[in-house]
């Protein structure tokens, strides 16, 4: 696979975006100044402004003349949060909620790329994901992805919101349509230890998979929930 460099400003706008994500930054809290940033990543002024400029576009920071930028109250905009039962969460908690991925690797697996509509010899993207509330484990998710991103581009996004997000990114992909298949099953130790709860506690299991335009499958994804603090909602209008 062919992987192409990032100009240097995306590489200082992905950086920051990650450590506000894993919560180095807090909201409210003032950044680097223009001239440490440039020390910090060895590059001009011209990239850390740009970045700071895509930053503030995508209101994940504001800027204040003469005081500095500072980390805004961002709200979720992808619409994988309004697709969730868990919206209530995603939208009164966005600042709390964090994500590490601990695990990138392709793999074969016959029965997960058929899903995905693909040849079973096809090399699957898989992640392996825990996103936090309040720095405690709320889901163990398990990603298994059509192949249209190359896996360096996950190595270098660690901490984004979504998979949904990074397709569109990097791709120009909409995800259009989720299934979601949602059972309770008893955590397995692993799964309670990426979880920190007791094992053999009772979990909610789910499997997504996420769809784009012409029913195109792009994201296979199994999730376990922790439901002490994380509860599932639904609302239906007729």
């Amino acid at each position: 696979m062919t992987i192409q460099t990032k100009p240097a400003y995306q590489k200082i706008y992905d950086t920051i975006k990650q450590e506000i994500a894993e919560g180095k930054y807090l909201v409210g809290d003032i950044l680097p100044s223009e001239a440490e940033l440039e020390k910090i990543f060895k590059v001009s002024r011209t990239p850390v402004r740009n970045a700071l400029k895509q930053l503030e576009n995508d209101k994940i920071i504001h800027r204040v003349q003469g005081k500095g930028s500072f980390v805004s109250n961002q709200q979720p905009k992808q619409t994988w949060t309004s697709m969730s039962g868990f919206r209530n969460h995603y939208s009164n908690d966005w600042e709390k909620i964090s994500v590490r991925t601990i695990e990138i690797k392709e793999v074969v697996n016959p029965h997960f790329a058929k899903l995905l509509k693909l040849e079973e010899d096809t090399e699957l993207i898989y992640l392996k994901r825990i996103r936090y509330l309040n720095n405690q484990p709320m889901f163990f998710l398990e990603h298994y992805i059509r192949p249209v991103i190359c896996s360096e581009i996950y190595q270098e996004n660690t901490a984004i919101s979504s998979v949904q997000q990074l397709l569109k990114e990097q791709s120009n992909i909409d995800i259009v349509e989720v299934e979601d298949e949602i059972e309770a099953v008893i955590a397995t130790p692993y799964i309670a230890g990426a979880l920190q709860i007791p094992d053999t506690s009772a979990v909610l299991r789910g499997t997504r998979i996420s769809y784009a335009e012409n029913k195109v499958p792009m994201d296979l994804n199994i999730f376990y929930i922790n439901t002490d603090n994380w509860k599932y909602y639904s609302y239906f209008r007729y």
